[in-house]
Parts: C-alpha cells; structure tokens; sequence
C-alpha cells in the first residue's frame, strides 16, 4: 500500500468515527454499550499502576481506567478527538498518531485496545501485536469476529468498511502465541447483533430489544460466534 492510500484511508476512517462512534442512531450501540460493560467490571484495580490505551476515541476506556486507579497514556490517530482527550482528562498524557509509527518511551502494566484492533490489517496487527510485546506483559483487547452473524452480513451485503478487518478467534490467539502470549480469559458479546438492510444503518431487520434478549443466552453459549471477541492475555515467563 502506497503512502496516498494509507492517507485516504485513515481520512476515510477518521470521518466515519467521527459520525458514528458512540452516536445513539447505530443500531449496534447495544452491542458497544454491552462491551463496555464487560471491559469496566474486567479490569482489576490498578492502586497507581500504569496502562496505555490505544485508540482512546472520547475516552470511554480512559474513564474506566482512571476509575480504578490506574496513570493512564492515550494514543488516538484522531486529531479531534485527541484534542477532545486533551481537554478532558488534562491528567492523562495523549500521544497523536499512528500506534505503531510513534515512539512509545517505557512500559506498562497494560495495555487496552478495545474497538481498535479492526482497524488493523494483517501486517499492522502483526506489528501492532509485536510492539504491545514489548510494552507490557499484559493485553485487553477485543476483535470484530468474521465467524458472527454480523461479521458474515456486513461482508455479504457489501457494507464492510475498506478500514475495518475482521478476525477469528483462532487467528488472534494464534497471532498473539506468535509474539508469546497467552490467552487467559475470553467471552462473547452479540451473538445476535442489529442488522440492517441498506447501508449507514438504515432499515433495521433485527431490533435492538430482540438482540438484547437474545444475548442474554447466545453470548454465553456461543462465545466464538459473537459479534464482538473480548480477550486478556498474559506474557508467558
């Protein structure tokens, strides 16, 4: 990929968060909303320790982290929403940039990287994955799952974004096994997931009340078949 393409893309991308992340109108925000559960009552206390967030977005995870005690550092590829992160969390350091172009200094007890790794090709989740090795023994992320109702309809449809990448499970733990690490918890969240029917969200085919029902059952029972596949692993010693 040319240095041009890489910069439509990202701008592409930019604008499209800036539209939807965390807007109301996505019919997903159920799933989101759910997922963000899940990551707030994961993270242990931090009493002081450190962690980096990659991907910070409006800072949802930031909030979680400082939460429970943790110094936090921000990487957002955004220019808005790091100045936004700027504003808000005048405590946290916000590096502007690419995660895997920027120089990190240091380490960390941990690094987050939630609705983040789908923004990443093979070769930066590679990258992306060999960097965090060297950063910190410990990693929260999640991927957005090719094996998922959601993941199969928006690749069918024609609505996947040129910047969003989907994944297996199989393939992130085996990615992450490259780089030595290792699985230590998962869970599924949005085995059924809202779908539309036109592109931008447009004519719901599943509501938000059917899928919330139905996760209640389906994320527990098919895990590696959700929308969405939250992970921590751990450095092997």
């Amino acid at each position: 990929m040319t240095a041009e393409e890489m910069h439509t893309i990202q701008t592409d991308m930019k604008r499209y968060y800036e539209d939807w992340w965390e807007n109301p109108r996505d019919p997903r925000s159920v799933i989101f909303d759910r997922l963000n559960k899940v990551v707030s009552e994961r993270f242990p206390q931090g009493d002081g320790k450190t962690a980096i967030d990659v991907g910070s977005g409006k800072g949802r995870i930031i909030s979680f982290l400082r939460g429970k005690g943790y110094q936090v550092t921000a990487v957002e590829l955004n220019e808005h929403f790091a100045e936004g992160l700027r504003r808000n969390f005048p405590d946290v350091e916000v590096i502007e940039g690419d995660f895997n172009a920027v120089p990190i200094h240091g380490t960390f007890d941990m690094v987050t990287a939630i609705e983040f790794v789908q923004n990443l090709d093979r070769e930066g989740l590679q990258k992306f994955l060999k960097k965090v090795s060297t950063l910190s023994n410990r990693l929260v992320a999640n991927i957005s799952n090719r094996n998922s109702l959601h993941g199969f309809w928006t690749a069918f449809r024609g609505f996947q974004k040129p910047f969003v990448h989907t994944y297996t499970p199989e393939e992130i733990e085996r990615m992450l096994g490259e780089v030595g690490f290792r699985v230590t918890y998962t869970t599924g969240v949005g085995f059924l997931t809202p779908i539309t029917l036109l592109p931008n969200f447009k004519w719901r085919i599943i509501p938000a009340w059917i899928a919330r029902a139905l996760n209640t059952i389906g994320d527990r029972i098919f895990p590696r078949f959700c929308h969405l596949y939250y992970l921590e692993a751990q450095r092997r010693s």
